[in-house]
């Protein structure tokens, strides 16, 4: 197949690797709608008055008083945006990304790096829904970033994850090339 365009400008200007970094970054890329998109459904159809009870076991096993209920609800929907954002991420990186390296692979195989992918993204993903969770703490009191964009979803919503996500992007590219997609030997 005949490369054109920008396609060929890549493979004559960039090494394989820094084509490989250039569709980790699109793929990662196109994980923070899904991740934005998970959080605006969670936020929306999980109140954070359903969370009261929760809180409220939580703050006092935990002696933390300043839990909130929308803090803990925010919590929740960040996860949840973080591990479905890991699985469409998965899929794209598994068959674009490292599709050289993986090429004629079986079943097995994809399971194994898939296990892999959730356990080096997890890692990340602790940075990054610390994070999420630490921005959201710092701002939600702020009249800008509590602007209501509709319902309970607010700009903190979108801020704060977007500074997760960044947060986690180097351990998992670095983690997921050595060992994940590693090189096949021979």
């Amino acid at each position: 197949m005949k490369k054109s365009g920008i396609r060929k400008l890549f493979h004559k200007y960039l090494s394989p690797e820094q084509r490989r970094i250039i569709k980790f970054l699109v793929v990662g890329t196109s994980g923070v709608p899904v991740n934005l998109g998970v959080v605006y459904l969670a936020t929306n159809l999980m109140s954070s008055q359903s969370f009261q009870g929760l809180r409220d076991g939580i703050a006092q096993l935990f002696n933390m008083p300043t839990l909130s209920a929308s803090g803990l609800r925010d919590f929740v929907a960040y996860g949840l945006g973080i591990i479905v954002s890991i699985f469409t991420n998965f899929l794209l990186n598994n068959f674009w990304t490292w599709g050289d390296r993986v090429a004629g692979d079986n079943t097995g195989q994809f399971f194994k790096r898939l296990v892999k992918f959730y356990l080096v993204s997890s890692v990340a993903a602790a940075f990054q829904l610390g994070t999420s969770s630490l921005v959201s703490a710092l701002v939600r009191g702020n009249e800008f970033f509590a602007t209501v964009i509709h319902g309970d979803y607010r700009i903190y919503h979108i801020v704060a994850p977007l500074i997760g996500i960044m947060v986690g992007l180097v351990i998992n590219f670095v983690a997921n090339n050595l060992w994940t997609f590693k090189k096949k030997r021979g």
